[in-house]
């Protein structure tokens, strides 16, 4: 629709003028959703990039934003654009020293900060980062308090509109200086090891790149999505901000992580993007309270579900699909509709997993409810997307098709390498790197792979490809993933390089595993207490042997064991998007990886 802008910010202030006083926006506060405009957002981000001109950001700068989604997120993101620089996230999760760590290798002399907890961190790392000023959403908690380069966003939006009145041009005359080349944003990516290295993408990158995602699979005005992914990672800005100002979607932004599920009923999203983690998590909550049903209700649920599976494992045979489609016709909306609802998706044209590897068996079960949830493949150096399943014509096990306008080619040692305008400028400060990571032109993803068809399939990280005593190479992650889809596992590290057999660290679902405990009256007072119990022990055993029976003999688990303690962001096990750092966790555990191989 947009194919003739330069740069992002003018396809928004296209929207606004072409939207005007249409629902961009959606925030939830004390108990009511408010609305912002079209014309409203767009009033907005003009104020913040005036105020940015007037604090003295140059075109090329850098700007942090550290704070939870919520509309002052993509006013800020969207008026560094617009002022010619560029925006780097930090995941509100950040410890001080990684906020310090962005902050300083950004060279960011403006950072935005949502809140007191915020502010906290920020004034530890003053005295060691080149901040110029603190701009604060939230005042709350924190009236009274004064400090040099720490100002409140009110008073920073009345700075910007200020400098529109002395200077009516100044945001045209910005904008005609951006070129689409220039960097829009900087990601920090999380990455599974080492400091986080800073992606640049730049405005044709994310122009070019929503285009073809796009074209894949079609948005429209009418549709909804919700906002709760970290706006510091590419999933989210792909989402919430690339695909809804290209198409003119309303964004619905979450109260917290907790009230996601009660946000989704209320909201009932056309769209709905997360990470494995939460689509399991909605999974085996259903299968938990379904087990908690009567018998009637437990045999009514199997017997639909499992219609549900074979009809959607029937594509592509016509005959046994037209045999099934009157079942489950039946078992949809007797059953099947109503878990649907409950769980929000009453309006759901498409759901897309992606950000960490999922089992195919998640997207069986969803799809079997009525949910069209499809895959997609990408990385923060693609500007989030490689391929995607199509809507009519998912192969499950597959991660679909290359977008349009992307290539895609598997390199002699089965690595996966993309080539096309979505590919990143290059890492931040770092040339060795960047050469490293693309050549030729091509990106070398580091995850092993498979064309078929034109179907791109993931077998694993590169770094991560186990290789057994007896020679065998092993894809951790696709049994990783077929444990992960037990409503009592959260998560599960499969251990094997150079050893004579495989073996499973594996952390359990405190909830269902918590709810199991209570309804068996098995005694526990602490989640370390319930990993050692004998019964929850044989519990978990029951689950890995259900997957030992799905895999080949020397991919089995031999031996498990339950890890004592959650994991935690803060502590290196998992990045902000809940992906486990497994050379962290091997380190962390290497006695009882070691027990595991005694005996």
């Amino acid at each position: 629709m947009y194919r003739d802008v330069r740069i992002f910010p003018e396809l928004f202030f296209k929207q606004v003028q072409r939207l005007g006083d249409r629902v961009a926006l959606r925030r939830k506060d004390y108990g009511i959703w408010h609305r912002i405009s079209w014309r409203q957002y767009g009033q907005r981000v003009r104020e913040v990039a005036a105020a940015l001109m007037a604090l003295g950001l140059e075109k090329g700068q850098f700007v942090a934003v550290l704070g939870d989604n919520r509309p002052e997120w993509v006013y800020c993101h969207l008026g560094t654009m617009t002022a010619g620089g560029a925006t780097c996230g930090i995941y509100p999760t950040s410890a001080p020293d990684q906020v310090a760590y962005v902050v300083g290798h950004s060279e960011a002399e403006i950072l935005f900060v949502e809140n007191e907890e915020q502010v906290d961190k920020v004034l530890e790392i003053l005295p060691k980062v080149g901040l110029k000023q603190v701009v604060v959403w939230d005042p709350k908690g924190l009236w009274g308090f004064s400090h040099p380069k720490i100002i409140f966003f009110e008073e920073f939006l009345e700075r910007g509109r200020r400098y529109l009145e002395e200077n009516p041009r100044c945001i045209e005359e910005r904008m005609a200086e951006i070129q689409p080349e220039d960097t829009a944003m900087i990601i920090y990516t999380s990455g599974t090891t080492g400091p986080p290295k800073g992606a640049m993408i730049s405005h044709h990158n994310i122009l070019a790149l929503t285009d073809s995602f796009l074209q894949a699979n079609p948005a429209y005005e009418t549709d909804e999505v919700i906002s709760y992914l970290p706006l510091a990672h590419i999933y989210e800005n792909l989402i919430s901000l690339f695909m809804a100002i290209w198409v003119g979607i309303t964004v619905n932004f979450v109260e917290s992580i907790e009230t996601l599920p009660m946000n989704l009923r209320e909201v009932s999203p056309t769209i709905f993007a997360s990470v494995p983690r939460i689509w399991e998590k909605f999974a085996s909550n259903i299968e938990i309270k379904m087990s908690d049903s009567t018998l009637l209700k437990r045999l009514v649920y199997r017997t639909a579900v499992n219609i549900g599976l074979q009809y959607v494992r029937s594509e592509g045979s016509d005959k046994r699909r037209w045999f099934l489609k009157p079942l489950y016709f039946l078992a949809y909306w007797g059953v099947l509709y109503h878990l649907k609802r409950q769980l929000g998706f009453e309006r759901i044209r498409w759901g897309v997993c992606g950000a960490a590897p999922a089992s195919p068996e998640l997207f069986e079960f969803y799809n079997a409810l009525g949910i069209p949830l499809r895959e997609g493949y990408g990385q923060t150096e693609s500007t989030g997307v490689i391929a995607v399943q199509r809507f009519d014509r998912p192969r499950w096990g597959y991660v679909g098709e290359p977008i349009p306008g992307i290539e895609v080619k598997i390199a002699e040692d089965g690595e996966i390498l993309a080539r096309g305008p979505g590919v990143f400028k290059g890492y931040f400060k770092d040339p060795e790197l960047t050469a490293q990571t693309i050549v030729n032109g091509w990106l070398h993803t580091g995850d092993v792979g498979a064309l078929e068809d034109g179907f791109l399939r993931i077998l694993d990280r590169k770094k991560d490809i186990i290789i057994t005593a007896g020679g065998k190479n092993i894809t951790p992650a696709y049994i990783e993933n077929k444990l992960k889809f037990s409503p009592y596992i959260q998560d599960a590290v499969v251990i094997g390089d150079r050893r004579k057999y495989l073996v499973a660290l594996i952390l359990i679902d405190e909830d269902n595993v918590t709810k199991y405990a209570q309804d068996h009256r098995i005694p526990f007072t602490t989640f370390a207490d319930l990993t050692r119990n004998p019964e929850i022990y044989k519990l978990i055993d029951k689950e890995v042997q259900k997957v030992n029976k799905t895999l080949a003999r020397v991919e089995t688990v031999k031996k498990f064991a339950l890890l004592p303690k959650r994991f935690y962001e803060e502590d290196g096990d998992v990045t902000p998007t809940k992906k486990v750092k497994r050379r962290s966790i091997e380190k962390r555990y290497a006695d009882l990886i070691e027990s595991l191989y005694r005996g």
